[in-house]
């Protein structure tokens, strides 16, 4: 009788601990949101120590082995519907599944976690403020004027405007105010034509930092990088949803072409090492799962990126 006794509690540390290993692969792998896949597992862990402490007792109460074999089935139960759990099999898929490198999907999803750092706002009153106080140095009686205000302006010059949301300004990771800057003769590319372009830009080879290169960052030097080289670029912000590793909403930044022959395509280059190409394509509209798609797909890594959450709203596309 005492042997069964212990056998039924070692029967659930083994069930206790192998939900617990599956409620962490399946966060890794996304099928599980992060905060969901952590309480189960901390929880797990509680329950499992408890256990093993009452399993390493010489003598064990009655009491003590209902509460245990209770405690167990309800957590077993509960896990193993939230997880969907209904085989062996399928804890030994998900483990599978976590641990599982060649298509890079764990990695994507971890890169892809920098990504959603908030966009960054500054009063315009502040920008306001600034520009007064650059402005304010007029020369004095007797000076000559500068060479940038001695020339006369040409019918088309370049332009510079900063990225307006609500009642702000966009900022970068440094606090710099986002400043887009437009070129007069910029054409609208065909999908070749931007490829090719995509392919010697190297803004998304600029390691993701966030102190000092975010995806406002990346999205503005794109933009000034394509019109300096007569290509016409939008500047995109949008609005993300929580998504399995991100539990909250948040901004995110990239860009838009018309192409000539694809129409209007939105580019994502948002990067993360610079051992890796990470322009992608991606369907920005609202209500469907941000899932960017490497244009120049990496040996080793998956073709598809993992969903970044659902497209609450576009703030802005501006050109």
């Amino acid at each position: 009788m005492k042997n069964a006794k212990r056998i039924l509690i070692l029967l659930s540390i083994i069930s206790i601990a192998a939900f617990i290993v599956t409620s962490v692969a399946q966060t890794i792998s996304g099928d599980v949101k992060l905060g969901n896949g952590v309480i189960f597992a901390i929880i797990g862990i509680v329950i499992l120590s408890w256990v093993i402490a009452s399993f390493s007792k010489h003598r064990i109460s009655f009491t003590r082995i209902y509460l245990i074999l209770l405690f167990s089935f309800l957590f077993i139960l509960t896990t193993a519907a939230y997880l969907d759990i209904n085989s062996p099999a399928d804890i030994k898929n998900s483990v599978t599944k976590a641990l599982t490198t060649g298509k890079g999907e764990f990695r994507s999803r971890i890169d892809l976690v920098v990504q959603r750092a908030e966009l960054k706002f500054v009063e315009v009153t502040e920008v306001v403020q600034d520009n007064l106080e650059e402005s304010s140095t007029e020369p004095t009686q007797g000076s000559k004027p500068s060479d940038a205000t001695s020339k006369k302006p040409t019918e088309k010059t370049d332009t510079t405007e900063y990225v307006r949301i609500g009642g702000g300004i966009l900022v970068g990771a440094d606090g710099h105010c986002i400043t887009l800057k437009n070129n007069p003769d910029a054409k609208n590319p065909s999908w070749a034509e931007l490829k090719t372009f995509l392919l010697k830009d190297d803004t998304d080879s600029i390691e993701y930092d966030f102190d000092k290169f975010v995806c406002a960052d990346f999205a503005e030097r794109l933009h000034n990088n394509g019109e300096a080289a007569s290509i016409r670029v939008a500047f995109v912000s949008i609005w993300l949803g929580p998504c399995s590793y991100w539990p909250t909403s948040g901004g995110h930044a990239l860009n838009a072409f018309e192409t000539t022959d694809k129409g209007l395509v939105f580019i994502d280059c948002t990067g993360f090492v610079s051992s890796i190409n990470a322009d992608k394509i991606v369907d920005v509209e609202v209500g469907k799962n941000y899932i960017p798609r490497s244009i120049f797909p990496e040996p080793g890594w998956s073709d598809v990126w993992d969903s970044m959450g659902k497209v609450e709203r576009i703030e802005t596309i501006q050109w």
